[in-house]
């Protein structure tokens, strides 16, 4: 077994383990997962099964508690354009409740399970927090250091790895010759949690593509240190960690 199968299947193998399932109704499904919100709590999704179709969803959690912590998401037209391009991403849809949510069948469970929890992680994540206020989003803060410092860039790429699971990132950097093409997620609360999603996508694509790919993890540490074994957990996977006090030294690669 490779390397890469065997990061997927011990990640794959820590989920099942870490996930509990609960009986709400005869029709409703309460599923707790193992990601953690910006709160450290368990992330739930609600299955509500009709015959052959399955609608997944949040019960609104994410977009009220935004709101709750000042944080709204419709506040200004660039925040509601992010927020709609994360969902996009995804393929996720906002209800009239303001549930994130997504319709599955039997088939495609797993699949849209896994794009509706990597979407309300993505939301969950998208504000810079002080502890007073929220001054920015972070996406935006990194797509304004790409403008600032000339930084060509196209936003928003989902990706299809090798077990037909969808991962997105938050730009791509094209590449020219030598240059490889350069994916970029944004984290703004750097946890084990994100760390080992972002690992199991890159081994997921990283061989599906056609050209040479790096993949840079921009990470907040504005207000908290990032902990050293993230890092090293990057690093063991040639993943390319990018602190956001030490932005300006990627300037020149990512200009390339």
């Amino acid at each position: 077994m490779s390397v890469t199968d065997q990061l997927i299947s011990s990640y794959t193998e820590w989920f099942k383990q870490n996930i509990s399932v609960s009986e709400i109704s005869d029709d409703i499904i309460e599923i707790t997962s193992p990601f953690l919100d910006r709160h450290n709590d368990f992330l739930q999704i609600y299955a509500e099964i009709k015959g052959d179709n399955i609608r997944l969803t949040d019960d609104g959690y994410i977009i009220s508690d935004l709101a709750l912590s000042g944080c709204p998401v419709d506040n200004t037209p660039r925040r509601r354009e992010i927020f709609k391009s994360i969902l996009n991403g995804y393929g996720v849809k906002r209800s009239h409740k303001d549930e994130l949510y997504v319709d599955a069948t039997w088939d495609n469970f797993p699949q849209k399970k896994h794009l509706l929890l990597q979407a309300m992680m993505a939301v969950n994540d998208m504000f810079m927090t002080s502890h007073t206020n929220v001054s920015t989003i972070f996406f935006e803060e990194v797509e304004n250091f790409f403008i600032e410092n000339g930084i060509r860039y196209t936003d928003s790429i989902s990706l299809t790895g090798k077990s037909g699971l969808t991962h997105k990132y938050d730009f791509v950097i094209n590449g020219f010759r030598d240059t490889p093409d350069r994916l970029i997620s944004t984290v703004n609360n750097p946890n084990t949690d994100r760390a080992k999603i972002e690992i199991f996508g890159w081994n997921e694509v990283k061989d599906t593509r056609r050209k040479p790919t790096s993949l840079y993890v921009f990470l907040n540490d504005k207000n908290k240190e990032v902990a050293s074994d993230i890092i090293s957990a990057f690093n063991e996977y040639g993943i390319i960690s990018v602190l956001w006090s030490k932005r300006q030294q990627y300037i020149e690669e990512l200009s390339a």
